[in-house]
């Protein structure tokens, strides 16, 4: 089994904690048959200053961070792999905003992170391509969420 780093479980703590504390995160996950992908979306305000300055993430109450990781199968094991992924989000109005991912390394963990802007309790349908090395076709992950301010 892959060995989590410290940073990501501080990350994946504050996203769950944040879904389990106030219901304001969501986090969950997909599974495509020889991948299950892990996503979570929480509003950049309800990560502590220090996660933000290692990860990057510019906090404000305007901004929601998206998190993406991708495990692959291996038996009865799973390990991250690197992926390519492509995504946008509508808002209700039918405002489409393009999300642009970076992949972060951090020993064995590969997750992928996206900031999209946001406006106080805006609902955005998620639509995300996720290739993955030799895969015929594109993982498609699509979902719902409400994000809100801290």
């Amino acid at each position: 089994m892959t060995i989590v780093q410290p940073t990501f479980v501080a990350l994946l703590g504050i996203v769950l904690g944040t879904f389990l504390g106030v219901g304001s995160a969501h986090a969950e996950e997909v599974d495509f048959d020889s991948h299950v992908v892990h996503y979570s979306v929480v509003n950049t305000t309800f990560l502590s200053p220090e996660v933000a300055r290692a990860y990057d993430v510019r906090r404000s109450r305007g901004r929601a961070l998206v998190n993406i990781v991708v495990m692959e199968r291996d038996g009865d094991d799973l390990h991250p792999v690197s992926v390519s992924l492509s995504g946008r989000t509508v808002n209700l109005s039918q405002q489409v905003r393009s999300l642009e991912f970076r992949e972060v390394h951090e020993g064995d963990a590969i997750y992928h992170l996206a900031e999209v802007r946001v406006r106080p309790a805006e609902v955005l349908d998620f639509s995300v391509q996720i290739r993955a090395a030799g895969a015929a076709q594109p993982m498609l992950l699509n979902f719902r969420q409400a994000v809100f301010a801290h």
